[in-house]
């Protein structure tokens, strides 16, 4: 448990550094935040400034994000290994899913499908960009959150309606003394979930009710999805929207 008083490099090392160590590894692993506008989801995930005065580390108030970014890369310069990095960013909107990174109006307007297949769920359509540095990251992620979906509410005046997922695709491939070359791909999922207010702290009509609904089954599925792996149920009942196949890509 961290409470108030608990510093960001404090909730990152604790918390968040060993389930990056694990997509190092080949792992796939999920880091999100959750709960009602104004808790400070977006100050944990993202924190304020990203790098420190001089420019040369990260500051003290670096967020998730930046740390686990950084913690990547200076992994992957250490080892003596041939690597690559992909990103893909995707929204998820009163149950419809598009493509924070693409180009153009056409496809940035596109509705991609999800489908699931013997590997899991995969997002027919969705880009994947080759990033060489933190920065790359960072210009990708601004790119994308630009196009998210915001409105006001009576707790934040820019409040995500939309959940967004950013994924890092690790691929590395280790050249031992002997043997063979061993390859690892891990993936790294950051999540954004929209606030889970209810309707009466919503100010502008632009929020529609359809899209509150999604949100509202979205979170209750997702409940469920928690309870049904904790008891190692073998219920499909998470896979029964289209936004909540975003569990089962986690």
């Amino acid at each position: 448990m961290f409470g108030p008083e608990s510093s960001q490099e404090r909730l990152y090392t604790g918390a968040i550094a060993p389930i990056v160590s694990e997509v190092l590894e080949g792992f796939n692993c999920t880091i999100f935040a959750y709960g009602q506008t104004g808790t400070g989801k977006t100050y944990t995930m993202e924190g304020g400034d990203r790098n420190s005065a001089d420019g040369k580390d990260l500051s003290e108030v670096a967020g998730v994000i930046p740390r686990a970014i950084s913690q990547i890369f200076q992994h992957l310069d250490s080892i003596n290994s041939e690597y690559t990095v992909k990103c893909s960013f995707l929204e998820l909107y009163n149950e419809e899913t598009t493509d924070l990174l693409a180009v153009g109006e056409s496809k940035s307007n596109q509705k991609l499908r999800m489908l699931e297949d013997k590997s899991g769920v995969n997002v027919q359509g969705l880009e994947e960009i080759i990033v060489k540095s933190s920065v790359d990251i960072y210009t990708l992620l601004d790119r994308g959150s630009a196009k998210r979906r915001t409105a006001e509410t009576l707790l934040n005046k820019q409040s995500s309606r939309s959940h967004s997922v950013f994924c890092i695709t690790v691929h590395m491939r280790e050249t031992p003394t002997e043997g063979e070359d061993v390859i690892k791909v891990g993936k790294l999922y950051l999540v954004d979930l929209a606030g889970s207010e209810n309707v009466g702290r919503l100010v502008h009509i632009k929020i529609h009710a359809p899209c509150m609904q999604a949100l509202g089954i979205f979170y209750m599925f997702l409940c469920l999805a928690f309870s049904n792996l904790s008891c190692n149920c073998t219920s499909d009942i998470h896979r029964s929207t289209a936004v909540n196949q975003m569990q089962q890509m986690l």
